[in-house]
């Protein structure tokens, strides 16, 4: 029954998420191709997350659960997010900014779920 209640509060979130970010094409961005002192640099800021501690502090989810809602997103748990929300618009061809899929966010947090329920 509770995690019945944290996926139907997950879902709502998820979904004025999608609302909100709908009409400005907005996208949750993250580094790619990021040389070794940039990514140092990343992790000792303020500005930016990983997609394994947002999935831990905000939706709880074990191990395997952050692996499978991080592949879900086309993510890893170490892929590092923009932490200070949605940033609108396309990157102009700018290959270091990739978008993960926001679109599955939903189907992902589901699947993380389904891997941490007890057998």
């Amino acid at each position: 029954m509770m995690l019945r209640r944290v996926m139907t509060a997950s879902a709502a979130v998820v979904a004025s998420i999608a609302l909100a970010a709908g009409p400005a094409s907005a996208h949750f961005c993250y580094k790619k191709d990021v040389n070794t002192q940039a990514w140092v640099g990343m992790y000792g800021s303020n500005g930016w997350l990983s997609i394994g501690d947002l999935a831990t502090s905000e939706f709880g989810l074990c191990e395997a659960g952050i692996e499978a809602f991080a592949a879900g997103i086309g993510g890893t748990p170490d892929t590092l997010i923009n932490g200070h929300g949605l940033m609108a618009g396309p990157t102009g061809g700018n290959r270091a900014i990739g978008h993960l899929d926001v679109a599955n966010f939903e189907g992902a947090l589901e699947d993380g779920f389904a891997a941490c329920a007890p057998a």
